[in-house]
């Protein structure tokens, strides 16, 4: 069963301004935040000076002065205030990932299946109550099975000596019956109806037939939304809640009961998470594709560390490899008290089923590990694999593309003895390893114009050819040459050699244009493509 937190921080926005200019509250006076509205300004919240004397949110600016003249205002910030609360949300995730904002003054997280680590339900709300107290801010914190009835204890269910309330699991009906229908997070206008027919407590909604309920009011929307409401908090109809980040896939924590300061003692705790996740994942069959380190300190601040992997992995030692080349970056600060391991993307494994008569001994090993290894140390934009291109013209063959996105996409078809997916036949010629970025022009002398080079020019140092193999012809796309434009020049054939010097160094080489057919209109030139290792 779903197990639910509600945190209200009534004070909030006076909290958050305090905090960023201290000196902001005159001392013993009353002070409000004000807002621009429809009626005019109006006070959006008070400090607990303005509280005791009556003055809250909601009434108007000039209705609080009348009142109280001394009474000091400025401008609120909403935007300000909502930047802290998301990351004060971003911090509660020690308590559960699955959380987010909850309004203009709260929080939700789900906390199912988290309690145990903290000792139960009620310790993991003292130790949430005392972290937020510490803080400075004050706080109302509800538990129950669904996000309505938390939050209804939190706002209108907390005793005044106590900083959390909880219901037992599958006793919200009970635990809400006598909270008033404010609690069901109704317009103003709807709970002021329900209240003059006679309605003030959610209970007294319990035994009313649905139909009869819809009857006594003049329009449908407001009874389906008191109807919807109601359903809400009973847990009888699901409430749409979005996280703050995509739920991960697993999930495992530690709590430390002392700080840790070490990197070397930080380690180790992730190691241990790391084999924990492995095991989880094992379970289920899946490899986790993108990896979280979130690490809580303790004066409520959080960072976080990633590592991306191109193949569905639940290896516990690669893990923790490519998390530790990012430990030196972390701030420990005042201390680590929990630190939790997400597998935020996670895929199936697949199979590693050997090739059929392959030698164990294959030429080709799978590079998906150094791929992450170094994708996490310099980006995924710093490493790329060459793949096919769809041509034959040798400098636009290949194409580079990102290593990781690219080993993801084959992963599914891989197998565990890895050869490059390279669709084209063997060449009848060797390929050079190095390709220059540009052919460079040479000057060739031949026997006969047709014939290999007998010796060339390259960088104004001749070159005497001891050997030659070729030619290896390779014609321009059929498209380029059809419909090239009027006076546009078209592609020519080439014919590639691969020639080797008195030195013993071997270049690849190519004579640009025929010597016979159309293409004998314009002198052939010759060009250094390549250089064999």
């Amino acid at each position: 069963m779903k197990r639910v937190v509600s945190i209200w921080l009534p004070s909030w926005p006076i909290f958050r301004l305090k905090r960023a200019e201290p000196a902001v509250e005159p001392s013993g006076q009353p002070f409000a935040l004000i807002e621009g509205g429809a009626h005019g300004l109006a006070i959006t919240a008070v400090n607990g000076e303005a509280a005791r004397l009556g003055i809250e949110a909601g009434i108007s600016l000039a209705d609080a002065r009348a009142a109280h003249p001394d009474l000091v205002s400025r401008l609120a910030e909403p935007e300000k205030d909502r930047i802290a609360l998301l990351k004060l949300a971003r911090w509660a995730g020690r308590y559960g990932p699955n959380r987010h904002i909850d309004g203009r003054d709260g929080l939700w997280i789900d906390i199912t299946g988290v309690a145990h680590l903290f000792g139960g339900e009620e310790a993991l709300l003292d130790d949430m109550a005392r972290r937020l107290q510490s803080f400075g801010v004050a706080v109302q914190i509800g538990l129950a099975d669904t996000l309505g009835a938390a939050h209804a204890l939190a706002r209108f269910g907390c005793p005044p000596e106590a900083a959390w309330v909880m219901t037992p699991a599958s006793e919200t009906r009970e635990a809400v019956g006598l909270l008033p229908v404010e609690a069901l997070r109704l317009e103003a206008s709807r709970v002021l109806l329900l209240k003059r027919l006679g309605l003030r407590h959610i209970g007294q909604l319990y035994d009313i037939p649905r139909d009869s309920l819809a009857r006594r009011f003049r329009s449908s929307d407001v009874a389906s939304a008191v109807l919807v409401r109601l359903d809400q908090v009973l847990g009888e109809e699901e409430e749409p809640r979005r996280p703050m980040q995509p739920p991960p896939v697993l999930s495992v924590a530690r709590v430390f009961a002392e700080p840790l300061i070490s990197s070397e003692a930080l380690e180790a705790f992730a190691g241990e998470l790391a084999v924990e996740l492995a095991v989880a994942l094992a379970a289920k069959d899946l490899g986790v594709r993108v990896l979280r380190l979130t690490f809580y300190r303790a004066d409520g601040t959080a960072g976080t560390i990633t590592a991306a992997m191109s193949t569905p992995s639940h290896d516990a030692r690669h893990m923790i490899a490519l998390l530790k080349e990012k430990f030196p970056n972390i701030d420990a600060g005042f201390g680590v008290d929990l630190l939790r391991l997400d597998a935020v993307r996670a895929g199936k494994r697949g199979a590693t089923q050997k090739r059929f008569m392959e030698a164990q001994s294959s030429p080709f090993r799978d590079p998906s590990e150094l791929v992450d290894r170094l994708v996490n140390r310099f980006g995924q934009d710093a490493i790329t694999v060459l793949r096919p291109n769809g041509s034959h013209i040798p400098e636009r063959a290949e194409i580079r593309l990102p290593a990781l996105e690219t080993l993801a996409a084959e992963g599914a078809s891989r197998v565990s003895s890895y050869a490059p997916p390279w669709p084209y036949p063997p060449k009848r010629l060797e390929r050079p390893a190095f390709l220059l970025s540009r052919p460079e022009p040479i000057e060739v002398t031949a026997g006969v114009p047709a014939d290999p080079p007998k010796s060339f020019i390259w960088r104004r140092v001749e070159r005497r050819v001891v050997r030659a193999e070729g030619p290896e012809r390779i014609a321009p796309e059929w498209w380029l040459t059809l419909y090239a434009d009027e006076g546009q020049k078209k592609p020519r054939t080439r014919d590639y050699y691969r020639i080797e010097d008195q030195k013993g160094a071997m270049y690849w080489v190519f004579r640009h244009g025929l010597y016979e057919g159309e293409e004998a209109r314009e002198r052939p030139s010759w060009f250094l493509h390549g250089l064999f290792a």
